[in-house]
């Protein structure tokens, strides 16, 4: 029988126990549009994710040796002809990607007084996602820190003023915010080389002599039409990828700013407009790779 994890209980539980909003209003809108923001953001860096797998898989199918298939079938090479992981990084990006989503809406339902099955919710899927993330291989010391706000997150379900309990879990979750987009600091950059490497083996395959139809044939513009299109696309995908990257960084940042615009409601949110601008780029190339 699978058995729930400490904290994913004791959250549920704290939950439960809600009580109803009180005094210490907050200005839930600014809350409601960095979640927003924050799932369009998983929702473009999931895509792009995909893209490059997909993309990826093409590149290992193109450049395979002449051999049979076989049980390794076309396995993934990095620009030394090595083995690459692909789906270790990818998978601990997504787990920290749906970490940050959670707890940005998280958060929206605390600042918005929601009612208690919806805040209920929102702390089991915190709960659960930070499982997700521990079982993706980040370190110890970031797992520890977001796990302090998934505490703080269920005590502050027990207050009657949300805005002190905002406080107390925007307080505790920071140190975890600010080390993970540290350990995510080099993910995406080496993902973006990695499809740079990816684009320079099809210009290889598609530069190689007999490869291209005869110059002036209908052939031939078809061919260098197709190349054309799938060069543009590898521009999109890591114009996409680098958009994750600025927004995944940018988070804590965002959060340290939202936590003193409860203290100061003159506090300029300069960095939640820029976090709301980048997602909407990402949302802007998500729609332009293929297959969305």
């Amino acid at each position: 029988m699978h058995r729930q994890s400490p904290i994913y209980v004791r959250i549920a539980l704290l939950a439960a126990c809600l009580l109803p909003a009180g005094c210490g209003s907050v200005d839930a809108g600014k809350f409601s549009a960095w979640s927003e923001a924050a799932r369009q953001v998983e929702s473009g860096a999931d895509a792009s994710f995909d893209a490059l797998e997909r993309d990826a898989r093409d590149s290992a199918v193109l450049t395979a040796p002449d051999r049979k298939i076989g049980r390794e079938g076309f396995p993934l090479l990095n620009a030394q002809g090595e083995s690459y992981d692909l789906a270790t990084p990818l998978g601990r990006l997504r787990a920290s990607l749906d970490m940050l989503c959670r707890y940005a809406d998280a958060l929206a339902k605390l600042a918005g007084a929601g009612n208690a099955a919806d805040v209920d919710h929102s702390a089991q899927d915190l709960a659960a996602s930070l499982r997700s993330l521990q079982g993706s291989g980040i370190s110890a010391a970031t797992a520890n820190g977001l796990s302090t706000a998934v505490d703080a997150y269920g005590q502050a379900l027990l207050a009657s003023a949300r805005k002190d309990g905002l406080r107390r879990t925007m307080d505790r979750a920071q140190p975890g915010l600010d080390r993970l987009a540290e350990e995510m600091r080099q993910a995406l950059p080496e993902l973006r080389l990695y499809l740079q490497n990816i684009k320079l083996r099809y210009l290889g395959f598609v530069d190689a002599d007999g490869v291209r139809p005869r110059y002036g044939s209908w052939a031939r513009y078809q061919f260098d039409q197709g190349a054309a299109g799938q060069l543009a696309q590898y521009d999109r995908l890591d114009q996409a990828l680098g958009s994750a990257d600025r927004a995944l960084q940018a988070f804590p940042d965002t959060h340290r700013q939202l936590r003193r615009s409860l203290d100061d409601p003159g506090e300029r949110l300069e960095r939640l407009r820029d976090f709301i601008a980048e997602a909407r780029r990402l949302r802007g190339f998500y729609r332009a790779l293929p297959g969305q």
